[in-house]
């Protein structure tokens, strides 16, 4: 599931066309078919060329999770009346589709969060085949450092019935080094991803034992149980999201591989329906704050917003969201 999200900046139309061309690798790769791969290019197009002209600078993260492409731009513009540019006919100049009207009809998963004088975040899936039925829906956005092409943090998630488990790690540093050590504790947790928290983080801190190290926070939902429980060395942030009130989850420090707790020790935490799980490396800013709007969105556009307003800009930047569907 961990997979590295491609950043490419948006301030001129020619970035558009760099948009264009990247959506299409990324479609062969994945095996769309010709239908699919050019919508896919069309929603790009559409979504990329509102950011140049309307916000004037922003940018598109594009994401591959098995055989899905998820299409997310975002902005600090002035936003946008949705209602208006989704009806069809107010295309943005010079791109050959009908506006949002066409990317809504060509992405049932499309998505979109403007707020008037902060910006815009719209984030599209394009898939041969829509998404299974699933108790819990989750997204991330996982960015390299700038320069890198290899992401230092990386992600995972198991489901089981009424169980979810969200992993973020963080090789130390950035680069081919700390992604080593990622792919490492990622490789642990696909071992056994049933387990209990404590012991996954022990096996997860034996295989990165020969890397530079890295931090990593597990989370579990128990959706009959009502419950969550955590789990983390180092620092990977977790929080819980109830309604506007964010909880910042209890970890450890250390760092899995060379220093790490004698005793880990988990949390759990009361899970009310509507809470949804983030969990972010500190390539995010540790103090989040975000409109309560925000978290009735589903969890890509949640981890896009989080990342477009946290980011530090100096390390590689992982936001992931778990939510019951």
């Amino acid at each position: 599931m961990s997979s590295c999200t491609e950043a490419i900046e948006l301030g001129e139309l020619t970035d558009v066309g760099v948009v264009r061309r990247r959506v299409a690798a990324v479609a062969a790769r994945i095996g769309l078919g010709e239908v699919r791969a050019g919508e896919a290019a069309l929603i790009a197009t559409e979504l990329a060329s509102n950011v140049v002209k309307h916000a004037r600078h922003g940018g598109a993260l594009l994401t591959r999770s098995g055989d899905a492409l998820t299409i997310a731009t975002w902005d600090r513009g002035p936003g946008m009346n949705l209602a208006a540019c989704l009806r069809d006919g107010m295309s943005t100049a010079g791109t050959p589709g009908n506006g949002l009207g066409a990317v809504a009809r060509l992405a049932p998963d499309w998505d979109c969060f403007t707020v008037p004088g902060a910006g815009t975040v719209s984030v599209a899936r394009v898939a041969e085949r829509p998404p299974g039925a699933a108790a819990f829906a989750h997204a991330a956005v996982c960015v390299p450092h700038a320069g890198q092409e290899v992401c230092g943090d990386a992600w995972d998630v198991h489901l089981a019935g009424d169980r979810a488990t969200l992993l973020v790690v963080d090789g130390l540093g950035h680069g081919a080094g700390a992604a080593a050590a990622a792919d490492r504790v990622i490789a642990a947790f696909r071992a056994d991803p049933e387990a209990a928290l404590p012991l996954l983080l022990e096996r997860a801190h034996q295989a990165a034992r020969s890397t530079r190290g890295a931090a990593a926070t597990v989370v579990r939902v128990d959706r009959a149980a009502r419950q969550v429980t955590v789990a983390g060395v180092g620092n990977v942030g977790a929080w819980l999201v109830d309604g506007n009130r964010l909880r910042m989850l209890v970890t450890q420090h250390g760092t899995l591989g060379h220093a790490q707790p004698s005793q880990v020790r988990q949390e759990t935490y009361p899970f009310p329906r509507g809470t949804q799980v983030v969990v972010c490396s500190d390539g995010l800013k540790s103090r989040l704050e975000a409109p309560p709007a925000l978290f009735s969105h589903p969890p890509a556009t949640v981890a896009t917003v989080l990342w477009r307003d946290h980011t530090r800009g100096r390390d590689d930047a992982t936001a992931a969201v778990l939510q019951e569907s």
